[in-house]
């Protein structure tokens, strides 16, 4: 089987090929699994940062509806406190001609 020790060179090649081949496998599943784990890591970010701009934007809709609710109603108060001082003026105006 082994004539010569060139036939033993080509055997201990063949293992040193066969084992730098099960390493490159090796080593290629766990970087497929890293790869794997990392893309469902940025997929759940993607997610979670999604439902935080979903919250931000419903938070600043609300907002926008209640300063706008807030504006009619500060009109409202200034011309309704208007019309009571208006109303006390003229009232007091009268009070003094009597």
């Amino acid at each position: 089987m082994l004539e010569t020790s060139k036939d033993l060179l080509y055997v201990v090649i063949s293992f040193a090929i066969l084992w730098v081949t099960v390493f490159s496998c090796w080593a290629l599943y766990y970087v497929i699994v890293m790869l794997r784990n990392a893309s469902k890591m940025t997929t759940s970010i993607r997610e979670k940062l999604e439902l935080v701009d979903n919250i931000l934007k419903l938070i600043k809709d609300k907002l926008e509806k209640g300063s706008n609710h807030m504006a009619m109603l500060s009109d409202s108060v200034i011309k309704l406190v208007g019309f009571f001082m208006e109303q006390q003026k003229k009232s007091s105006g009268k009070k003094g001609k009597k």
